[in-house]
């Protein structure tokens, strides 16, 4: 795990290496064990490394083949890099170095005509850039399911790239004028979502997809994909037989390094599952929780049980009334406005483990993989529209609800009416567009694009042919909010604390294998990831297995009306954030202060983050 960034183009060589420098100074957080850099009269890259792997000097970066002809600057881990060196080596390729990121320069020779195909090879997490000397060529690429990130500015030539948003408009190189749309998708979501960034001038490379730079010209595509198969599963023993071997193994493969790793551990199912199985080759693997002493929330004590149980070496983090408690800390090197409120607790734990472990594997993916969350459930429709032809529904329902004046009746017509795509993007939503739009001036309002988001999300619908309804809306997660929310949260919260961030549920053989399996198998009469549970019955209980979900979250709701201390740093804020010049003052201030409780606490903590990004 590291930070990678680079550029690319023609320009002059005191301009490049100002450049690089500013990129590697933003980037130093991410790589506190070594920074490493390759400059000549066409590019510069630059690497900040987190040692998991080798922890000789042989293992940093930049690395080079045999003659020096390749340079690779790579975050991430290659978890089966083990066996790609001893089929390399075989081939008459020579290391440098123990380092699993050393294969993929090595792969790369094998495949110079065509490098997307070395991407086949790895199985792994991953970002990162080749510049093939003699070819005068720079190959970009990230993995499959965008676990590590890597965005970039490409203008009239000149590629800048980096893991996070900020070093590159920290260049000067690229346009920095905020997205107003942008900002409107983040006040109402908690994130922005891919491929945009707060920067008009910053795209996020897409999951699954590389780029290739030459002569200046670029040409960018996907080289992996969600498969869409078919599989004829005998019964649900043989699914849930085949998932639990499977991941068993990737598992196994996670845990490899030289350094101390440990797990996240929470009430829920899939942390616990992955603890469960990590401890099967790790015996007493440290584990740790975030906790919330006399709250709704708490996941502290049931956390706690399933340590003794599986004997790992516990720790909790316990927050009492102190929710802002080293927000700045925190969020400081934060690359855009990001605010799932459980981001905080995520920091909070990964510094802790950070005192005993530099890697640690979490539970991320169970949920999208294998339709955990509620709102995957199909709307409720009343028995009555059995007896009206599908033709006439809306038509009818129009009547009834004219004729009675029930809401409820409108609003059934309503969501007949809707696309998949609008129907996932309700669902999605924190905050009401219509609220939010009213927080903006008027100026900064009409420059709002207020169904840019519902366009993507229609475009990845028409491009899944699936005909199993939960598996497309499962495809259309795994590609915004798992990529945007979950994994962002992941790897900015754990390498602002020094550690690595690993989702085992994430590899790409069970995202491929979950795929196959129709959703009969995942969810039923309300609940979700049966199969996971299944596997996880058998090792700590149905009691724990089949628990009701509570999430990762934080109690901000119950602090923010109980708590002065929190109520009074959230007033401080939400009148600071009105001052920004895109912000409706007015609005914002006189609703705060006469009906503060319009605000859900989501768009509280978004303000409240959005102002810490701008003002601090």
């Amino acid at each position: 795990m590291c930070g990678i960034g680079g550029i690319y183009g023609v320009m002059k060589p005191e301009a490049r290496k100002a450049g690089l420098d500013i990129i590697a100074g933003k980037l130093a957080h991410r790589g506190p064990d070594g920074h490493g850099r390759f400059e000549d009269d066409h590019i510069g890259l630059v690497h900040a490394r987190l040692s998991i792997i080798d922890l000789s000097a042989n293992g940093d970066q930049p690395l080079y083949n045999e003659d020096k002809t390749l340079v690779l600057v790579c975050n991430g881990e290659i978890y089966n890099y083990k066996d790609l060196r001893a089929e390399l080596l075989q081939k008459g390729h020579h290391f440098h170095s123990e380092s699993d990121s050393e294969v993929i320069l090595h792969l790369y020779e094998e495949n110079r005509k065509d490098p997307a195909r070395l991407l086949d090879k790895l199985t792994g997490m991953f970002a990162f850039a080749i510049w093939d000397i003699a070819r005068r060529q720079l190959f970009i690429a990230r993995d499959r399911l965008g676990i590590k990130p890597l965005y970039y500015s490409f203008e009239k030539g000149t590629l800048i790239y980096s893991s996070e948003v900020n070093p590159i408009v920290a260049t000067g190189l690229a346009d920095k004028e905020p997205d107003m749309t942008s900002l409107f998708e983040f006040l109402t979501l908690s994130i922005i979502p891919g491929p945009n960034t707060l920067y008009q001038g910053v795209k996020c490379l897409p999951p699954g997809y590389c780029m290739t730079l030459q002569n200046g010209q670029m040409s960018m595509g996907a080289y992996w994909d969600i498969p869409e198969k078919t599989r004829i599963w005998k019964d649900e023993d043989e699914v849930v037989d085949e998932v639990a071997k499977l991941l068993d193994i990737i598992v196994k493969d996670h845990l490899v390094a030289d350094v101390p790793v440990g797990t996240f551990l929470s009430a829920g199912v899939d942390s616990s599952l992955i603890t469960a199985l990590a401890v099967g080759h790790h015996p007493g693997i440290h584990s740790f929780t975030a906790a919330f002493p006399g709250e709704p929330e708490d996941e502290g004590v049931i956390a706690a049980n399933s340590a003794v149980k599986l004997k790992t070496t516990h720790h909790s983090y316990e927050m009492k009334n102190d929710f802002f408690k080293d927000f700045s800390l925190q969020l400081k090197d934060i690359d855009q406005p990001f605010s799932p409120v459980s981001a905080l607790s995520l920091g909070r734990i990964s510094k802790l483990a950070r005192q005993v472990v530099k890697v640690v594997l979490s539970g991320d993916g169970g949920d999208e993989l294998f339709g955990g969350y509620g709102r995957y459930e199909p709307p409720k429709r009343p028995d009555f529209l059995k007896f009206i032809p599908k033709g006439i529904q809306g038509i009818t329902l129009g009547l009834m609800a004219a004729l009675t004046g029930k809401k409820s009746l409108a609003t059934l017509r309503q969501n007949l009416r809707i696309s998949e795509a609008e129907q996932f993007y309700r669902r999605s939503l924190l905050s009401s567009p219509e609220k939010v739009i009213g927080l903006f001036s008027d100026e900064a309002a009409a420059k709002i694009d207020q169904d840019r988001y519902v366009h993507h999300l229609e475009n990845l619908f028409a491009n899944r042919k699936d005909t199993d309804i939960l598996n497309r809306v499962l495809y259309v997660d795994m590609k915004t909010a798992l990529v945007d929310e979950m994994l962002t949260k992941c790897d900015r919260m754990t390498m602002i604390n020094g550690i690595e961030g690993r989702v085992p549920l994430l590899d790409h053989r069970l995202v491929e294998l979950a795929f196959c399996i129709p959703s009969q198998f995942k969810r039923k009469d309300g609940t979700g990831k049966l199969i996971l549970r299944k596997i996880l019955a058998a090792k700590l209980g149905t009691d724990l297995a089949y628990r009701e979900k509570t999430g990762f979250n934080s109690p901000l709701k119950q602090w923010l009306s109980s708590d002065q201390e929190t109520r009074n740093f959230v007033n401080k804020e939400i009148n600071e954030v009105a001052d920004l010049p895109w912000m409706n003052d007015k609005t914002i201030r006189t609703t705060w202060a006469q009906a503060s409780d319009k605000f859900e606490p989501s768009l509280v903590y978004s303000l409240v983050c959005l102002n810490h990004f701008f003002n601090h």
